[in-house]
């Protein structure tokens, strides 16, 4: 009988120690799923803020001696 009680003990602590395992991964995915997420929302901020610098310098007011440049040589409105 003692046996059975030492089995149930060693059985007892590896489901124990399984759960706590996966409990542990469980809370290391989450967390890696949230910094992704976090990553993305910056990297989408940074893309829209480049976005708008690109539109702001394709449309920025230019120099007398460009613009003449570029209707000298036919480039404007291009």
């Amino acid at each position: 009988m003692m046996y059975v009680y030492a089995g149930l003990g060693v059985a007892t602590i590896a489901a124990l120690t399984l759960f706590g395992w996966v409990l542990y991964r469980a809370g290391r995915n989450a967390a890696r799923v949230l910094s992704e997420q976090q990553n993305v929302t910056e990297a989408n901020a940074q893309n829209a803020t480049m976005a708008r610098m690109n539109r702001a310098a394709s449309t920025a007011p230019q120099t007398d001696d460009e613009v003449l440049a570029k209707l000298r040589d036919g480039k404007e409105g291009q």
